[in-house]
């Protein structure tokens, strides 16, 4: 199998993560990093032996041996970013969420599909064990029918630099770290068709987005869903992250206790999966390094993404129809 030439803009956090799973691919990978600054370029070329680094993003678009774009950048870049590197016949995969907006996510998918290039969301709930055995648990009937999906992130911390104004995050937490549990809920329960939601800034005043989104679903094949995300709860209650119920038991996720719980009428509660061996950042952090080896692995041989990008639309079309709807108080239909 030939060598894919992936180049990685953008060298924080993320950018570090997703160069540590593609080096991680050895010669299925030619690894190439592109960021404004010199000395973290050189840093992380060495670092990951990567076969060039830019700190031009045009530069990186001029060499042929780059034929995917791994954009891990603030969210406000998607898009000028993305539309360069279709400009420039490379293939794009970007850090969630897809973009700032619906419109923009749009304008993304159109310009992939009129230049015949892949484009795919890099999105964690897609490879992480966890909720992949729960999908597959509920959409084989081990639960019966199910009518009801709760998922649940609450978290209590100031989000830093690009994060804080609305101009390059979009938005709080709904768009930023609530995408993760919008895809999740997605994955669980189905397509979305209706969302009622309200928004807070209650306790992280830093930002100009909420702190706080709760959101009520409805899904196309008739379940009821709600969820709520949030990084501004002091004292960060426990709750499972997800749950689904049907008509012959139910699935949860105890990430501090047991784990993943399969619990069906008339039975104990049996124990899917026990809860990750490592910490809790470093357990994530390899999540998103499955996630982008799966997406090698899938541009590599033509197969499926763990996150296409219509797929990567309609999680923007929540998201943007939870928005809608905190700012109207009426309930929004999904568009996408």
């Amino acid at each position: 199998m030939a060598r894919l030439g992936v180049c990685v803009v953008g060298l924080g956090w993320m950018g570090r993560v997703h160069c540590e799973a593609l080096a991680s691919l050895g010669e299925q990978v030619a690894l190439f990093v592109c960021s404004r600054d010199a000395g973290k370029a050189k840093e992380f070329a060495d670092r990951f032996n990567a076969v060039a680094w830019f700190t031009d993003y045009r530069h990186a678009l001029q060499d042929d041996r780059v034929e995917v774009v791994d954009i891990c950048l603030p969210h406000d870049l998607h898009l000028p970013y993305a539309l360069q590197a279709f400009d420039a016949d490379k293939h794009v995969l970007t850090e969630k969420p897809m973009a700032r907006t619906l419109d923009e996510a749009r304008q993304m998918v159109q310009t992939a599909r009129q230049r015949s290039k892949l484009l795919a969301v890099a999105e964690n709930m897609r490879t992480y064990a966890h909720c992949v055995r729960a999908q597959q648990l509920v959409y084989d009937g081990a639960i019966g029918e199910p009518f009801f999906v709760q998922v649940n992130h609450f978290a209590y911390y100031v989000p830093q630099g690009w994060r804080q104004p609305l101009a390059s995050s979009g938005g709080g937490s709904l768009i930023d770290v609530g995408h993760h549990y919008v895809d999740l809920a997605v994955m669980l329960g189905g397509r979305v068709r209706t969302v009622f939601a309200t928004t807070h800034r209650k306790t992280v005043t830093d930002i100009e987005g909420e702190d706080t989104a709760i959101m009520h679903l409805l899904y196309a094949n008739g379940a009821t869903g709600h969820l709520v995300t949030s990084f501004g709860m002091p004292g960060t209650p426990v709750a499972p992250l997800f749950l689904v119920a049907g008509t012959e038991g139910s699935v949860y996720y105890e990430q501090h206790g047991r784990g993943l719980v399969w619990h069906r009428k008339g039975r104990d509660p049996e124990v899917v999966l026990p809860p990750p061996a490592m910490s809790g950042r470093d357990w994530w952090e390899e999540t998103i390094r499955e996630g982008v080896r799966a997406f090698v692995q899938g541009a590599s041989e033509g197969r499926e993404q763990p996150l296409s990008a219509d797929d990567g639309l309609h999680d923007m079309a929540v998201i943007d129809a939870g928005y809608r709807s905190a700012q109207t108080g009426q309930p929004v239909r999904v568009e996408v």
